[in-house]
């Protein structure tokens, strides 16, 4: 029987659009693609931010290296000092889903690939305060896909994990929580209608 449903939070239980606070600070869209591209699409924010190896203000060094000018260095300063202001906001439909599995007595997870700042917005998160837990990669120093980090989750919330199902926006981490020994749902296409339609055929 399934009593446990662990969310990823990006693209699933909040909209992710790093674009956003580029070009609030920036106001052109030329330099906040160039800053966004320098801190958010470079392969080390998942690797240095989300696996917990950097906070936000040493990775900072490492993207002003990766810009030209003084402007753009002085931009990304500022985008990293609070870019989580409007990046991640809540996604439409989520709400309403969170309080009817909470109403029918499911325990609700978090399990987050993210960096140390989390703690800065889990506010945004619908009805945070009524999930059971929340575990965060940087925190842990492991990343999804891993199985360890799922391991992890079912260590530190003593939960099994043929009770769990776990929904992320990406396959390859499904298929992390499979091999782990949940169930999965893949959340790519983003429909709350559905996803609510799967969630309520559980234990049927």
């Amino acid at each position: 029987m399934i009593r446990n449903i662990v969310f990823d939070m990006g693209k699933v239980l909040l909209e992710y659009d790093p674009y956003q606070a580029c070009y609030r600070h920036a106001q052109n869209v030329e330099k906040a693609l160039v800053v966004k591209a320098a801190i958010f699409d470079h392969p080390d924010w998942p690797a240095k931010i989300d696996g917990g190896l950097l906070y936000d203000d040493e990775y900072l060094i490492d993207v002003q290296d990766r810009l030209d000018t003084p402007e753009l260095k002085e931009l990304a300063a500022r985008v990293l000092s609070d870019w989580w202001l409007d990046t991640l906001f809540p996604k439409q439909g989520m709400k309403q889903l969170i309080e009817n599995l909470l109403e029918k007595g499911y325990r609700l997870y978090v399990l987050s690939n993210c960096g140390y700042t989390f703690r800065k917005f889990e506010y945004k998160i619908p009805c945070v305060e009524q999930f059971s837990g929340i575990l965060v990669s940087a925190e842990e120093l492991l990343l999804k896909p891993d199985v360890k980090i799922f391991e992890r989750l079912c260590e530190k919330f003593d939960l099994q994990m043929d009770e769990c199902v776990f929904v992320d926006d990406l396959q390859k981490n499904v298929d992390g929580a499979v091999k782990a020994g949940m169930q999965g749902y893949c959340f790519a296409d983003g429909d709350v209608a559905k996803l609510a339609a799967y969630l309520n055929e559980l234990n049927a």
